[in-house]
């Protein structure tokens, strides 16, 4: 929020659309688990390659950009890693220039469960995405959606979700 500039409260429609936006986003969620869980694969697992897969070009797939992304702290993020390698779906790779930089990738068994829950995902995304469209409209109120700003979260402390 600006410092000094009045903001109003949410008008009864402004509700609506905020209460369907969450139930939208929850609902899809949900229901992306699930297609993760019958693929056999645990959902966080399937959130991490997809993280991986979805990184912007100019950022590099280390830990420390990864637990950004999916909102975790470090410690989980490192946790979720060691699961994911465990099962196959990426490998680690050290920094020639520095020992201490990771970098994960998707392997090839990653990859291929990247490819169906993507196909799951769009399908889903075609059910749900026009109602989420619209909630998110009803409130910015001027027809225009804002493009998300990566902040940079801290280093230490804070409360994040940890990994399951």
């Amino acid at each position: 929020m600006s410092k000094g500039k009045i903001v109003r409260p949410l008008s009864e429609p402004e509700y609506l659309a905020l209460g369907e936006f969450r139930y939208q986003l929850r609902r899809f969620l949900r229901n992306m688990e699930e297609a993760a869980r019958l693929l056999g694969a645990n959902p966080q697992q399937y959130q991490l390659i997809l993280a991986i897969k979805g990184l912007p070009r100019d950022m590099e797939p280390t830990i420390t950009n990864l637990a950004e992304r999916m909102q975790l702290n470090h410690n989980s993020m490192v946790e979720l890693a060691d699961r994911c390698e465990e099962h196959k779906l990426l490998r680690r790779t050290r920094s020639a220039t520095d020992r201490r930089q990771v970098s994960l990738s998707i392997t090839p068994e990653g990859e291929a469960l990247l490819r169906r829950l993507g196909v799951a995902a769009r399908q889903e995304l075609s059910d749900t995405g026009p109602i989420l469209v619209q909630a998110i409209l009803g409130l910015t109120g001027d027809g225009r959606i804002r493009e998300s700003k990566t902040e940079t979260r801290p280093q230490t402390g804070g409360t994040r979700k940890s990994a399951q």
